[in-house]
């Protein structure tokens, strides 16, 4: 385990929340850096997506009870909807539980820069 402090509930909430104001500003700002930024962000999601779907497979394969037990952390759970990852469950909410909307990173996919 490490010894880095986990985030509550609100401050991820919080974070999220300033994400997606970030993420509104650099959409509405035009020119090449403002999408180079915007395809940055979806490529790295993507490639979290991906790393979220190995572990996953791997948890599932190992152990149904760590799958399930990945599935029940708030944060995973809608980090694996957004992503689509399939965690087994619906993730749980109620008063305090952090919410990433759908679209947050998947709202544009990354371009594919051909070379010249």
């Amino acid at each position: 385990m490490t010894d880095r402090p986990r985030l509550d509930e609100r401050a991820v909430a919080g974070n999220l929340e300033l994400l997606e104001e970030l993420l509104s500003e650099l959409e509405t700002t035009s020119g090449p850096t403002a999408e180079t930024a915007l395809d940055a962000v979806a490529t790295l999601a993507g490639v979290y997506g991906e790393a979220l779907a190995r572990v996953m497979d791997r948890a599932t394969a190992a152990s149904p009870e760590l799958a399930s037990a990945l599935a029940d952390d708030i944060l995973l759970a809608h980090l694996f909807a957004l992503h689509g990852v399939p965690p087994g469950k619906a993730p749980a909410s109620g008063p305090g539980a952090a919410f990433i909307p759908l679209d947050t990173l998947s709202r544009r996919p990354a371009t594919s820069r051909a070379a010249p």
